[in-house]
């Protein structure tokens, strides 16, 4: 079933499809809302480029990182002739490999990542203002501001909170004090339970 490949392997066509696939349109179009015309942007995980094609046309320069060689090369082989000439397309394992420097926009579509934390610094180490993500709350799209400060987990009082290391969670309180207003409120966090377990190495 799996084919050696280093790095890491790579499989065979169904196993790598029942793995991997797309995401819709309208989770693309999602990211696309979010980008501006002067936006430098560093796609981690980029698969099959078709996002990182729709993201070319709309901004200055797209970088685009995958560590899987099939889907890469699937693509290459159908596109390589109408390629955009802004779209730099990098194989390779974005844990490991040097971030471009000039980014100012990370986009990171995976639902189940495992590399969250490593990611988000290597981001903010490079200068990266914004990353475009659904990687916290598996669900929906968010933008999060790499520059800004983040407040100390052991601040908030009450309400849902998102770390910088990819945790998410719900800081209980009296019931009675939980308005629409709290609830709809996503507090950014640093030292939250996890990095106190873990650690922090986002700094």
């Amino acid at each position: 079933m799996y084919a050696l490949f280093d790095p890491p392997y790579i499989m065979d066509d169904a196993a790598w499809e029942a793995l991997w696939a797309p995401y819709d349109q309208p989770t693309y179009q999602a990211v696309l809302d979010k980008l501006a015309p002067n936006d430098i942007i560093l796609e981690i995980g980029a698969g099959d480029l078709r996002l990182s094609r729709q993201m070319a046309k709309l901004t200055r320069k797209v970088y685009a990182i995958e560590i899987q060689e099939l889907p890469l090369n699937q693509a290459l082989n159908s596109i390589y002739e109408h390629l955009p000439g802004n779209l730099i397309v990098i194989h390779g394992d974005a844990c490991s490999l040097p971030f471009p420097s000039g980014i100012t926009t990370g986009v990171l579509l995976m639902r189940h990542c495992i590399h969250f934390q490593l990611y988000a610094s290597k981001l903010k180490k490079a200068g990266c203002q914004m990353l475009i993500t659904n990687a916290r709350w598996r669900m929906g799209v968010e933008a999060i501001s790499l520059q800004e400060p983040r407040a100390p987990f052991d601040k908030v009082s009450m309400g849902w909170y998102a770390c910088y290391c990819g945790a998410v969670g719900f800081i209980p309180g009296p019931v009675g004090l939980l308005t629409p207003d709290l609830e709809a409120i996503i507090h950014e966090v640093a030292n939250c339970p996890r990095c106190q377990k873990f650690g922090d190495y986002t700094k």
